[in-house]
């Protein structure tokens, strides 16, 4: 569509129907999580994305994993309810969370020996201005003296 001003305005809702419809019965679906799955297992999972035919759900643990897999009947008929069509080889996909799958191993931290000298923090604070208050002149001496030797350990 063109509007007057020459410019192009994309409507996804009359390009893509289908795909809008399943958005909005997904924002319906986990609105009404708690009513299909109960509160308990709701307190655990969240409905994530809605396909042509198949659902994601993301479930914290292995407990609230295996309880939704006992559970498709209830999640189909709650998609009903909803107005979704549920197809023959529709399937339900139960994983972790994408935020816990991403989370890097931890690299072993190397620990560095920081020699700690009152001289250089004294040498620091000397050329620090009148105006900064004793105790603040003292910690940031105190630091720049660890961070130079973190840097140099």
């Amino acid at each position: 569509m063109i509007t007057e001003d020459d410019e192009l305005r994309i409507d996804p809702r009359k390009l893509f129907p289908e795909a809008v419809k399943r958005v909005e019965i997904l924002e319906d679906l986990k609105r009404s999580w708690v009513s299909v799955v109960g509160i308990e297992n709701a307190r655990y999972s969240c409905p994530c994305v809605l396909g042509v035919d198949c659902l994601t759900v993301e479930a914290v643990n292995d407990q609230a994993r295996n309880k939704l897999v006992n559970m498709r009947g209830n999640i189909l008929r709650g998609l009903s309810s909803l107005g979704y069509e549920v197809g023959e080889n529709f399937t339900v996909k139960i994983n972790e969370p994408e935020s816990k799958k991403k989370l890097p191993a931890k690299k072993p931290v190397k620990k560095v020996k920081v020699i700690e000298s009152e001289k250089k923090v004294r040498q620091y604070m000397s050329g620090a201005p009148d105006t900064l208050p004793e105790d603040i002149n003292y910690a940031l001496s105190h630091l720049r003296m660890y961070l130079e030797g973190r840097k140099t350990g």
